[in-house]
């Protein structure tokens, strides 16, 4: 259930950016545009849609400053946990991520709660499972111990990788193997 809730969190994030960086291309053609003429022409954005200059420009000065500022956070988190794998760090706690980003540490909590429903904890937890369920299905355990692949994925101990691992997966780590070996065989 809790990779469900990451896949979620990974296409609302990936949504939210796309569409803040079309409204900002579509507020440079509109901009570019009416500096070229101070006309209400229309702009070409695809091959079958027009839109006015002048509805673009409305669009986007409805949108506050502040979301494209979280849209620009969410994703710098999203690149530091999918692309940077921040969460392998195991002294990784939201002060030290808060740092990473130039923010406060409330206001990631705050953008995590709004855009997940989940903490920094949780999110951090969620990253380093579904590392560890790859690694299992990519077959790490024929050659290294639950306790290295807890402690590669950013994991203290084995006891909180176990119980985290349970927690999401339904299944301890060691019988999640074992079902991938047999789906395997």
């Amino acid at each position: 259930m809790g990779l469900e809730n990451l896949l979620m969190f990974s296409v609302l994030l990936s949504t939210g950016i796309v569409l803040v960086y079309k409204q900002v291309s579509l507020f440079k053609l509109a901009t570019e545009s009416s500096a070229e003429s101070q006309e209400n022409k229309s702009v070409s954005i695809e091959p079958h849609q027009k839109m006015e200059t002048s509805a673009i420009k409305s669009q986007l000065e409805e949108i506050p400053s502040f979301q494209l500022d979280e849209f620009q956070l969410t994703k710098r988190i999203f690149d530091l946990f999918g692309e940077e794998k921040i969460y392998q760090n195991h002294s990784l706690n939201v002060g030290e991520f808060a740092d990473r980003l130039g923010v406060k540490p409330r206001v990631v909590t705050q953008v995590l709660d709004k855009l997940s429903g989940t903490s920094f904890k949780e999110l951090t937890n969620l990253y380093r499972i579904k590392y560890a369920v790859e690694k299992i299905e990519e077959g790490y355990l024929e050659k290294y111990t639950l306790e290295a692949l807890g402690k590669e994925a950013g994991f203290n101990s084995r006891i909180t990788f176990f119980n985290v691992f349970k927690k999401e997966m339904g299944m301890c780590p060691r019988e999640y193997w074992k079902k991938c070996l047999s789906i395997a065989a």
